[in-house]
Parts: C-alpha cells; sequence; structure tokens
C-alpha cells in the first residue's frame, strides 16, 4: 500500500514537472485517508522526491505549492541538508532566512532545474521507445 502512494505521489510531481505546472498540498493530501497522520504523509513524499532523482541535484518537492506559492518547509530542510552552499549563496546568513524574496529566489531556481530535468528524462523515454 506504501508502495503505491509513494509511486502516485511521484507521478503526480513527475507529471507536473513535464507540464511545468505546480502541485498544490490540497492534491497531495488528497492522496490520503483522512485518518493518515501527517508523518505518515510527509514520510511517503520525502520517499516520493528521493525517487525522482539524486536530492543532491534535484529536489521535485520544490513543485508542491501552498497558498503563498512556496512549497512547505519541508523543501527548505531538504534545500539546507542537500545543498547547504547553494542554499546560503541564495538565502545569506541564518538571520535572513525567513526571508521571503529569498525563499522565492531559492524556489524558482529549483523549480526551474526540476521543469528542465523532467524535460531531459521525458526526451529520454522518448528515444528509448523509438
Amino acid at each position: 500500500m506504501e508502495a503505491k502512494r509513494i509511486e502516485r505521489i511521484a507521478s503526480a510531481l513527475r507529471r507536473a514537472a513535464e507540464q511545468e505546472r505546480l502541485l498544490p498540498y490540497q492534491r497531495f493530501h488528497a492522496m490520503f485517508g483522512p485518518d493518515d497522520p501527517l508523518a505518515t504523509r510527509y514520510d511517503a513524499l520525502e520517499k516520493a522526491v528521493a525517487s525522482l532523482g539524486e536530492l543532491s541535484a534535484v529536489d521535485y518537492g520544490a513543485l508542491l505549492t501552498l497558498y503563498n506559492g512556496l512549497p512547505g518547509p519541508e523543501f527548505f530542510r531538504r534545500a539546507r541538508k542537500h545543498r547547504f552552499d547553494d542554499y546560503v549563496s541564495v538565502m545569506g546568513a541564518g538571520i535572513h532566512w525567513e526571508s521571503i524574496k529569498r525563499k522565492r529566489a531559492l524556489v524558482e531556481v529549483e523549480r526551474r532545474r526540476v521543469y528542465d530535468d523532467a524535460k531531459l528524462k521525458a526526451a529520454a523515454r522518448v528515444v528509448e521507445t523509438v
């Protein structure tokens, strides 16, 4: 059951990337039952994001979006953990890490990276079928 959920989340993120769209958190949460704990949901999300690419290179979780257009705090935690130098180059010193402007800049760079990665992978799948 968990493997199917992870694949479902990964597929939704992959489709969003291929169409250069975002995935609202409401759609993400709709993939679960009302009794599924948040910890279970976010564990599945982490596994789905990791299945789409090496986190030190690309983070498909950047496509999730809250009401303000940004992904949730789990994206920023992954960015700090897996690409700290890139994170600091955009976000600056720790005192500035809460800046919405800097968060938007970091997210836009990552979303472009995800869209480009999805295009490359889609093109590779086309070549494989030919």
